[in-house]
């Protein structure tokens, strides 16, 4: 547990470092007045549309790469978390942050959307936090219950990350089917 623990938090200190590069940024070009929202509001739309174009676009990888080649980036990722200790596991989830252009895209139209709601600094500050925080919801479930259960839930977490394997493809073939459409809705109704 303490491995996927790591995971997650060099997942979230990675989030947390680009929410802060992005939010000092925008603020520094002057994108946190309150004359400036409807800048602001363009940008998030054009995260979206960058966004969803991203997301079809791996869709459109996963297609055509060869079926039999194996669960790609994330099956190696998931591979490699079975084998590592927690000080490389927090780097291989704060280098998966890092690395991937779907985690920035994400991450600033996040911090854009906050700015368009014009929150104080220090609620800003801490609505990204807890953004942070329910985007690793699933994995910080998932560590409790083994820390509380062990015994009994180790079974069920094999069975669910064996099913998982077995179907990564499809899986990442129809969540990013659907959440590339539904950014390019977003981002063009917020443009249009």
């Amino acid at each position: 547990w303490r491995t996927a623990l790591a995971y997650v938090v060099g997942m979230v200190s990675v989030m947390m470092l680009q929410g802060v590069l992005f939010g000092v940024g925008m603020s520094l070009i002057g994108l946190a007045s309150d004359d400036r929202v409807d800048d602001v509001s363009v940008i998030v739309g054009v995260l979206y549309v960058i966004g969803g174009i991203i997301l079809l676009v791996a869709v459109f990888r996963i297609l055509t790469a060869d079926p039999t080649g194996g669960g790609g980036k994330l099956g190696s990722v998931m591979e490699k978390l079975e084998t590592v200790e927690p000080s490389g596991a927090f780097n291989v989830g704060a280098g998966w942050l890092l690395a991937s252009p779907k985690q920035w895209v994400f991450v600033n139209t996040a911090v854009a959307v906050i700015f368009v709601a014009q929150l104080r600094p220090t609620a800003a500050i801490g609505t990204f936090l807890v953004f942070t925080l329910l985007v690793q919801l699933a994995y910080m479930g998932i560590i409790l219950a083994f820390v509380l259960a062990q015994d009994t839930v180790t079974p069920a977490l094999d069975s669910v990350f064996g099913w998982i394997r077995g179907r990564l493809r499809s899986l990442a073939i129809t969540l990013f089917s659907t959440l590339g459409v539904v950014f390019l809705i977003a981002g063009i109704n917020t443009l249009g």
